[in-house]
């Protein structure tokens, strides 16, 4: 207990560090209280995010700040009206197929299955070939009505889906435009003793900025690449399986995992055990690879040094607290997490060698 104490009394001693985790601690239990209620908010920021950049790289071509704000937020609106219009409808037609053939997928995996039991007596179990019957049949009508429930409850959402759309085009049009204005008046209510404080926002306004926008752009490479392949074989659910493609880039590791199922799945419902299904498998196979050691090393050029176990906790952790919203922020989240982690040791290193010295 004394051990504690002292080792407290120490940390404590040390003003900016206390401030940088209290500042933090405050932050973090405001995001888990009022999180969804700052969820335009949020989301006005990490589209900031991603068309700062390219107001960036408009203002490098010598065009004024205003005139390339204009440019990016028209061409994003143009982009948001496309998807509303042309893609939304093509993707609600494909989610409503699913459902309704939900049944005719179940009845055929049963069919396969009992064959392959009949070809393969001596080698398979009827009972186990039973169970993985039932529990394939259970997890795809589960899967139908989560996606008829979320098509129905969305209904009542529109009013607030009507909302996002004034409101977070606005948001981001005054958070590019007064970006500096923003933060210096953010910073009034941060402690008068905040370098750690600045310098951990420093580090992660520049990865974290990397990392929302290379993410937006890969998810959207990828989205559009799976797309074309799948519509050129002939797939029927071509831009479903593109943009669950494009959702998984958000989810480092487990994501490509989760997807390739509905992936090989839904190619052998359309073509069953042929060459084309294969190529169906093989195309996103390359794709996959090429996202991996072609697009992600082009587009991030600060990545996140984080190991592989650290984000797959990060994942767990932050999934647990905010479902698929945590999932998706929480490498941001596990990078938060290092850079106070470092700052801890580095401080603490700081103690023991001015303590060698006195000594």
């Amino acid at each position: 207990m004394i051990v504690l104490t002292d080792w407290l009394r120490k940390r404590l001693a040390d003003t900016e560090l206390v401030m940088l985790l209290s500042s933090l601690l405050v932050i973090f239990i405001l995001l888990i209280f009022i999180g969804p209620i700052l969820a335009p908010v949020l989301l006005a920021i990490a589209l900031a995010y991603v068309l700062d950049g390219v107001v960036d790289l408009l203002g490098r071509c010598k065009l004024p700040r205003m005139f390339a704000i204009a440019v990016a937020g028209g061409g994003a609106m143009l982009v948001m009206l496309f998807t509303v219009l042309a893609i939304l409808p093509l993707l609600t037609e494909q989610v409503g197929r699913l459902v309704s053939q939900a049944p005719e997928y179940v009845q055929s995996m049963r069919e396969m299955m009992q064959q392959l039991q009949t070809n393969r007596a001596e080698w398979i179990n009827p009972i186990y070939i039973q169970k993985l019957i039932a529990a394939v049949a259970a997890q795809l009508q589960e899967w139908g009505g989560a996606l008829l429930t979320l098509s129905i409850a969305s209904i009542p959402g529109m009013i607030t889906l009507l909302v996002y759309a004034v409101l977070v085009p606005v948001m981001v049009f005054f958070f590019l435009k007064d970006k500096e204005v923003i933060i210096d008046w953010a910073q009034q209510f941060l402690p008068l003793d905040r370098s750690l404080l600045q310098r951990v926002w420093s580090e992660l306004d520049t990865q974290i900025g990397n990392y929302i926008r290379g993410k937006f752009w890969e998810a959207f490479i990828v989205t559009v690449a799976m797309w074309l392949v799948f519509w050129w074989m002939g797939h029927e659910y071509a831009l479903l399986l593109a943009v669950l493609t494009g959702i998984s880039v958000w989810i480092p590791f487990v994501g490509a995992a989760v997807v390739t199922f509905p992936v090989i799945l839904l190619s052998f419902f359309q073509w069953g055990w042929t060459d084309t299904m294969a190529y169906a498998v093989l195309a996103y196979a390359i794709v996959q690879t090429i996202d991996a050691n072609v697009v992600v090393p082009w587009l991030f050029s600060e990545i996140v040094d984080l190991h592989p176990v650290a984000i797959i906790v990060a994942i767990l952790m932050f999934g647990s607290l905010w479902g698929i919203v945590g999932v998706i922020i929480a490498i941001p989240m596990a990078a938060l997490v290092k850079s106070v982690v470092s700052i801890i040791l580095e401080r603490r290193s700081e103690t023991v060698l001015v303590k060698t010295d006195l000594d």
